[in-house]
């Protein structure tokens, strides 16, 4: 399948690049990178002129990633048109960005691969659920980032400049960068080097003959974005274009997107910590030290919210139907269920949390166990008018299934592991957190609690920042109880949970030992972060924690070797056409699933399939 393009209408089909008729001095150009270094409004006056793209300056950091071209001022006239679409744009360019064919592209993949769900519906079993790759599935993944989601940018990113008055636009322009830089990063972090920065410039791709950026060219181009936008952005310009409701994230707040902007270069930065510390630093440290801050709330949290929600959260208030996971979950009857690994961290990393009983009244237990898990599962053993009921039945317990499990083990005529608790008849109007999972609650994808233990892994590797004004075991605490405060937990329970953490009694903060603070940090983090495999899988590559237990079955034909986790998702069959990846012998080599990605810098098992020790303070 080709990488197309999808545009506000036929005319931008045609849109030819305008003559350059100015030339501006460096100085003055590095100063005002939106203007004059992104090429302008052109100022032509015949349709005979050529095309012309601008030369690259090499003085400009952001040079080989602005829109290094102008157009016409009949063009600017049709992109000025088509401002019209932009909010109805940018809302569907934010809701589909992570949510678009959710169960293919993510849930049966991404969602296993992190340790979170496990697959209970035998048609699924052996395919992309346990490493065998299916085009049809994972292929559609890269097609929306290149065919749908890039589209978008693009068209986005030209009306917004080339419209006669784009410093009015100027907010937007830099908000839709950080939203692109945000998609591209789950993308590479999915298959490695990409094509990146010909579409990060708003180009339109004839064919489908595009160049690779290896993925350390991606990351530092995604780093150069998020820079280049919070330098930009005014959040006291008023007389800016505002999405308002349309930006289903934020609604125009300009500060938020700067905070959350700033969270993601420290979540990048992070990500590279092994391969470039270096690197890591100065980007981390960066976005430490920005005067805009990081996320202050679970009110800063990035999520999309489903079209079928309370309009206060940005939705159209029509019902509740469209919570990912809740939907791969109980509304297909089951297929995605509790992981085995979640429920064993529910259960054994803390001695405090919520107490439930289990068993038939006079002769049932009382144990303790993750607030979080109370709320956000049933018990096993659902039957479909339990889950019609919205009850369970309190003689069984919580169970999670082994990732890779096979018949007779996973049955869709026997639901008797864990479904996500999922309030039975929608209301978007009353999101009931006793059961987390109404059909119309938003899902997070970076929220406030990852970035306090982002902030957390930051002070553990000695880097310093305005915003960093806690020590590691601060931020920590800080990280659980923003996740219960997340998850509405009771105060009490809440406590309970954080002061029974195991790692207080087995002494791990004050052991001087990075590596088991780091595992204390993360396991915690990823526990926060559920139900985003996206992150959940990125962050398990990267540090080799939490400890999960190996993957039951391997179907990757010898692609991942037996006792290895998978470490990257292969290339669709549509890149064979493209003659960068066909000529390229290094891309053909690392196409394997079993292959590491760049920054992910040593494999979590040994060829026995035993787990090695992580080494993540190089």
């Amino acid at each position: 399948m080709k990488r197309k393009t999808l545009l506000f209408n036929s005319v931008l089909m045609s849109l030819a690049l305008g003559t350059i008729t100015s030339c501006y001095d460096l100085d003055e150009m590095s100063r005002n990178p939106y203007e004059l270094m992104d090429g302008g409004t052109a100022t032509g006056t015949t349709t005979e002129e050529t095309d012309t793209i601008l030369e690259k300056d090499t003085t400009n950091v952001y040079a080989d990633i602005n829109l290094n071209f102008t157009v016409s001022k009949e063009d600017s006239a049709n992109y000025k048109v088509n401002l019209a679409d932009a909010g109805p744009t940018f809302r569907n360019f934010l809701y589909e960005g992570y949510y678009n064919d959710y169960q293919i592209t993510t849930n049966l993949t991404h969602d296993i691969y992190a340790g979170y769900v496990a697959n209970n519906q035998p048609k699924h079993a052996g395919k992309s659920s346990d490493y065998q790759y299916g085009d049809g599935w994972s292929g559609v993944r890269w097609a929306h980032f290149y065919n749908d989601r890039s589209s978008e940018y693009r068209n986005l990113l030209r009306s917004f400049k080339f419209n006669g008055n784009a410093e009015k636009y100027k907010n937007a322009f830099y908000i839709t960068r950080i939203y692109y830089a945000f998609l591209a990063l789950a993308n590479t972090d999915t298959y490695g080097a990409m094509p990146f920065k010909e579409y990060v410039q708003a180009r339109i791709p004839e064919t489908n003959n595009v160049k690779y950026d290896t993925q350390e060219e991606v990351y530092d181009a995604m780093f150069r974005m998020l820079e280049q936008a919070v330098d930009s952005i005014n959040p006291n310009d008023n007389a800016q274009w505002n999405a308002g409701q349309d930006d289903i994230c934020y609604f125009g707040d300009a500060n938020k997107w700067l905070r959350f902007a700033n969270t993601l270069r420290l979540r990048l930065a992070l990500r590279i910590s092994n391969v470039d510390p270096e690197r890591a630093k100065k980007e981390g440290e960066a976005a430490l030290n920005n005067p805009y801050g990081l996320m202050e709330s679970n009110a800063d949290n990035m999520q999309t919210v489903p079209k079928h929600a309370p309009v206060a959260l940005g939705g159209l208030d029509e019902g509740g139907s469209e919570n990912v996971l809740a939907m791969c979950s109980v509304a297909y009857n089951g297929e995605s269920v509790m992981s085995w690994d979640l429920e064993q961290f529910y259960r054994n990393l803390s001695t405090g949390g919520a107490t439930y009983r289990v068993g038939r009244r006079t002769e049932a237990i009382e144990r303790t166990i993750d607030p979080r898990c109370v709320i956000s599962w049933y018990r096993g053993n659902m039957t479909s008018s339990l889950l019609a009921a919205g009850k369970e039945q309190v003689t069984y317990d919580f169970v999670g299934c082994k990732r890779g499990a096979q018949e007779p083990e996973i049955s869709m005529s026997q639901l008797k592991y864990s479904l996500t608790r999922t309030q039975p008849k929608p209301d978007s109007k009353n999101l009931n957190p006793k059961f987390w999972f109404n059909f119309a609650r938003p899902t997070v994808w970076l929220g406030y609690s990852e970035s306090l233990f982002l902030r957390a892994e930051a002070a553990l590797r000695g880097w310093t920042g305005t915003n960093l004004t806690m020590n590691t075991e601060g931020y920590f605490r800080a990280g659980v109880k923003a996740s219960m405060d997340y998850y509405e937990i009771a105060t009490a329970e809440a406590t309970a949970y954080i002061d029974g953490l195991k790692v207080w009694s087995d002494g791990v903060f004050n052991s001087g030992d990075k590596e088991r603070i780091l595992e204390a940090i993360i396991t915690q983090k990823w526990m926060a972060t559920f139900p985003n495999g996206n992150e959940g899988w990125a962050e398990f590559r990267r540090t080799d924690y939490p400890v999960l237990a190996n993957q039951l079955t391997n179907r990757s034909g010898g692609d991942v070797p037996e006792g290895k986790n998978i470490k990257r998702i292969l290339y669709p069959n549509s890149e064979n056409s493209n003659q960068y990846f066909v000529n390229s012998e290094e891309l053909r080599q690392a196409n394997s699933q079993g292959r590491r990605l760049w920054w992910d810098v040593a494999d979590t098992n040994d060829d026995g399939g035993k787990r090695v020790q992580p080494n993540n303070f190089r």
